[in-house]
């Protein structure tokens, strides 16, 4: 039998005395400026009775429910840090109101096809307080839903009656679909839609309307056969226990016929320098016809070539003014970010009927755009250590860069990025005797081209969605970059790297984006590696493979990462991203370069689902990557390895502090350690609640707080050892011991257009102690040495072992 853990006490203890405090706290109410001698309303229930909808649906729902409460019945309550229910002049009950708020209800969820819905009230005084107290719950009977019996298109203009039915297939009001405000609304945009698209520029949807005719034909027949008459009554009463309806989409016919006229591009004037003011008849201003007479030119500077902007345009000179090409037109304009504002003027000449001018209208942004940052993250306690000369310590990482961007390169709106980094890792709390506060430090420059279109690749490769981009969603871009760095791991190792990188990305119909790197070439040179550092390189086998001069050279790398809202609730969000790496597949039977390329596929998995309220959100991640070494290699090159722990990962651990599998830690004390922990395989999953707390600054600064589960490690793919058992291999029976798991909570402050973090994560699963009761194990915190614990100095082994405190600039994921 297994012995008991001697930390199961303490497991159990603070939890009965945080429960207790909870419930006791949870029960404070403050009411403030309330109207004297009247009840208030502390609580909305709202019922939804019949109907069938989804879990989501009735969230939803009830959201909406939720907006139909009279002003004066809604609740006015802040929530303090979860336990405190401020009632800030909180609305005295009136039934009034709570009658006004259930019709309210009936009548929403006529939008919905609920044509026979009914709401009712009850309000629930049982609570004695003072005030009084009132919960008020509202049940709402959805009845029958009200379907579509049959739906005709009645257009008194033959050429929209045609075009109608042309694009029948695609219509929204569908038979036996019930008859909802957002379908007939959505039909009617998409005839307009329809309409403009095909010349019709002046039309709207007061031209279009939809009518219903829910008369039984039953209910009016007379027969003198009683079977038909019975007959009859059946059938009316089928018609009343499932209620239809039939549409009919007519037009309305307009005062001003030139509404229903098909219209015509005339001439098309394009001013890429704009300035407010400028006339077309100016001038000083230049003047350029193209070919064909198919667009004018007129501007103060040659700032921009004419191919770029024609390329731009997917309108011209004597086509069918169409509201897609429009759009299509002011979006590729606008994406190419090298105008401050975008906008096209239409008019009609007064010498001609049915055709309209065209002035697009663009002012320029700056060229140029320096930007300047600097960044810190901090680890409490961190096993990064470095052999000898820097034992456990407090690390704070600060780096600053600074970057220049050309964002007109070539005059085509060619986006040329330079930036410098430099950065150090400083160990705030050496060991005496060993005074070398900077544990490494880095610099390094990359540069970065960003073409707005496809180069130096033949159309044949191309498909023909990408060739002809009718909606223009694909936005095209070629993408060149150079990086070289230099890193210094002050008594281990330096390090030089190199990367060149050539790729094309694009979005799909869905708004994903694809991203595709055909030529990726990096190169890191591994040298100067100290005594202390290579007799770490013999005792862990696994060391030897990963820490090398190396070469990645990749020609089938894809990525693809889409965001996706829930079109039923809003507040739902879906975020997919995937990336498919490989090295040396092509150059693998021509044995170029042996001695340093590395070969191998790597695939990661990365998926999150957030559900976002006014002043709340849940976030659910999950992320599964895993790389598989080729050919000789037992594995990754240590730049592409995986890692865990720091500000985005598993918070309870600093960056590389946990894992492999369940490898041991090194001793607090044993100065002769390096626990850099990397691996070819990683899973994690996190769990993330966030909620305001306070508005500190108007409009400025809002102290947001943060709940969070971390629970994942890394694995090595081989085993690395001689001989033996290696704990640091991945094997799925071994999964759960192996898993990591931290909890912890944080704050954020909020800028508007940046957040800073801070989190506070405890270990309670520790896979090095696997073999103690599966590695769980409560940091033994209470009320009492809660801070000296956390900040003081007698505790850095316990921190160590428990604790990691880290800073951070965005959220994680």
């Amino acid at each position: 039998m297994r012995p008991a853990h001697p930390d199961k006490i303490s497991f159990l203890q603070p939890l009965k005395y945080l429960l207790f405090v909870v419930l006791f706290l949870s029960s404070c109410t403050i009411v403030r400026k309330e109207q004297k001698g009247k009840p208030i309303i502390t609580k909305n229930n709202i019922e939804v009775k019949g109907g069938k909808f989804t879990k989501d649906e009735q969230i939803a729902l009830k959201s909406r429910l939720n907006t139909q409460l009279d002003d004066s019945a809604k609740i006015n309550v802040v929530d303090k840090l979860f336990f405190w229910h401020i009632y800030n002049k909180p609305a005295a009950f009136d039934t009034a109101y709570a009658a006004q708020s259930a019709r309210n209800m009936a009548s929403s969820m006529l939008h919905l096809g609920y044509y026979r819905a009914g709401a009712t009230y009850k309000a629930d005084t049982s609570k004695k307080t003072d005030p009084a107290q009132v919960t008020v719950h509202y049940t709402v009977q959805t009845g029958k839903l009200t379907l579509i019996d049959s739906v005709q298109y009645r257009l008194s203009d033959t050429s929209l009656q045609q075009l109608t039915m042309a694009h029948l297939d695609d219509g929204l009001l569908q038979k036996g679909a019930p008859v909802t405000k957002a379908a007939v609304l959505g039909e009617i945009a998409r005839l307009v839609d329809l309409y403009r698209n095909n010349g019709y520029y002046k039309i709207t949807s007061e031209e279009i309307k939809v009518r219903g005719d829910t008369t039984l034909e039953a209910l009016t027949s007379i027969s003198d056969d009683p079977f038909e008459q019975l007959r009859l009554l059946a059938e009316a009463q089928q018609k009343k226990d499932s209620p239809k309806i039939k549409l009919a989409v007519v037009l309305n016919p307009p005062a001003d016929k030139r509404r229903l006229q098909k219209y015509y591009i005339n001439n098309i004037y394009i001013l890429p320098d704009y300035q407010p003011g400028d006339r077309l008849d100016d001038p000083s201003l230049t003047e350029r016809v193209t070919k064909k007479e198919l667009y004018v030119i007129i501007y103060h500077h040659k700032l921009y070539r004419t191919s770029f902007l024609l390329r731009n345009m997917y309108i011209k000179k004597g086509d069918l003014y169409s509201q897609a090409k429009y759009y299509q037109t002011l979006n590729s304009l606008t994406r190419m970010g090298v105008w401050q504002s975008v906008n096209i003027e239409m008019t009609e000449p007064k010498d001609s009927s049915g055709k309209i001018d065209m002035v697009v209208q663009l002012i320029s942004a700056k060229q140029f755009v320096r930007e300047a940052s600097v960044e810190a993250s901090y680890s409490a306690n961190s096993n990064t250590n470095n052999i000898t000369t820097v034992n456990a310590g407090n690390l704070l990482g600060v780096s600053t860069s600074v970057s220049l961007t050309n964002r007109n390169l070539n005059k085509e709106a060619i986006k040329w990025t330079n930036s410098i980094r430099a950065g150090m890792e400083l160990n705030l709390k050496p060991e005496s005797g060993r005074r070398n506060i900077i544990n490494s430090n880095e610099l390094g420059y990359s540069s970065t081209a960003v073409i707005p279109r496809f180069i130096l690749l033949p159309k044949k490769l191309l498909p023909k969605k990408l060739i002809k981009d009718s909606l223009g969603q694909v936005a095209p871009q070629t993408f060149a970059n150079l990086g070289l760095s230099y890193i210094n791991r002050i008594n281990l190792y330096n390090l030089q790297s190199a990367n060149l990188g050539f790729g094309y990305s694009f979005h799909n119909r869905k708004k994903g984006e694809w991203k595709i790197t055909p030529i990726n070439v990096e190169f890191t040179r591994l040298y100067n590696q100290t005594p202390e550092f290579e007799q770490t390189l013999l005792a862990n086998p696994f060391l030897q493979y990963s820490f090398n001069t190396a070469l990645v050279a990749g020609n089938l790398n894809v990525s693809y990462a889409v965001t996706t809202a829930n079109p039923k609730n809003r507040q739902l969000q879906h975020t997919f991203k995937t990336n498919l790496e490989e090295s040396g597949l092509l150059f693998h039977s021509l044995h170029l370069f042996d001695k340093y390329l590395r070969k191998f596929i790597k695939l990661d998995i990365d998926y999150t689902h957030s559900r976002s309220r006014p002043k709340s959100a849940f976030i659910i991640r999950g992320f599964l990557g895993a790389g598989v070494p080729l050919a000789k290699d037992t594995a990754l090159p240590f730049f592409k390895q995986y890692f865990g722990g720091g500000t985005n990962s598993m918070r309870g651990w600093p960056v590389r502090g946990i894992g492999r599998g369940s490898q041991p830690l090194a001793p607090y004390d044993n100065n002769n350690k390096f626990n850099d922990r990397t691996g070819d395989l990683q899973f994690e999953t996190n769990l993330e609640y966030r909620f305001n707390i306070a508005q500190l600054i108007p409009n400025t600064m809002l102290l947001k707080g943060a709940l969070f589960i971390d629970a994942g490690n890394i694995w090595n793919l081989r085993n690395t050892k001689p001989s033996g058992v290696d704990s640091a291999q991945f094997q799925l029976k071994n999964f759960w011991r192996d898993m990591g798991i931290n909890a912890g909570t944080g704050f954020r402050l909020d800028f508007n257009y940046f957040v800073v973090r801070f989190d506070f994560g405890f270990r309670f699963k520790r896979p090095e102690q696997a073999y103690i009761n599966n590695g769980w194990k409560v940091p033994s915190l209470g009320f009492n040495d809660v801070f000296q614990k956390v900040f003081t100095r007698q505790y850095r082994e316990w921190r160590y072992e428990n604790f990691n405190f880290t800073i951070g600039v965005g959220y994680p994921f």
